[in-house]
């Protein structure tokens, strides 16, 4: 039921139980057709996992991660940035988290990173360390969501797109330049991971 949900509307995912209990009186498994950047149950600091028959797990806690509850609220603004840039809010998303996802992917060889690490302890418990792979699986989405609300917000920016297709366009070099990297990091939101400490590049990085 849950996988012909998701096909057909959308992601689904794990309703939060104390809200349903709230309103219904009883707390009982329930799911909904929720897409990521609609995750956070704010009142209860709870980021609700995609639903899946074999899922024993419904949610995570994000109460020591206000970052999460932060960006879902700043994705109200991107997305209406999105609709007068004529732009699908969802693909805008859409693209910027499939950006985002690879970057996690390659965050394991990050030596200074420090940010990420640490949301993924948090929602952990504590300590991921037992079981990081399983957690870096899980708790992603939780752990990215203000870079990806970030760079969905630098996706419409006029500006960087204009410099990313003069650096990447007919008889550009297909690098990033430093213009566009500082602009990202003076992104309104942008919280890391990490780069934000670092020392701006002073040549074009890819």
């Amino acid at each position: 039921m849950w996988q012909t949900g998701s096909t057909a509307a959308g992601p689904v995912a794990f309703g939060c139980r104390l809200c349903t209990a709230r309103r219904t009186g009883t707390a009982v498994r329930v799911v909904r057709y929720a897409p990521r950047w609609q995750r956070v149950c704010v009142r209860h600091g709870r980021w609700l996992l995609d639903a899946d028959a074999d899922q024993i797990l419904e949610h995570l806690d994000v109460r020591r991660l206000p970052e999460a509850a932060a960006a879902q609220r700043r994705w109200a603004g991107v997305a209406r940035r999105a609709v007068r840039a004529r732009a699908e809010p969802g693909r805008v998303f859409a693209l910027a988290h499939a950006v985002v996802a690879r970057w996690w992917e390659q965050a394991l060889n990050w030596e200074q990173e420090s940010v990420w690490p640490r949301r993924l302890h948090q929602i952990a418990g504590g300590n991921a360390g037992g079981g990081l792979e399983r957690w870096r699986i899980v708790g992603r989405d939780a752990v990215v969501l203000p870079e990806v609300v970030a760079v969905a917000g630098a996706l419409l920016d006029p500006a960087m797109a204009q410099l990313v297709w003069v650096d990447s366009g007919p008889g550009g070099r297909g690098r990033c330049p430093p213009a566009v990297r500082s602009a990202a990091g003076s992104a309104s939101g942008w919280a890391g991971p990490g780069w934000g400490r670092w020392p701006r590049p002073t040549t074009g990085d890819r």
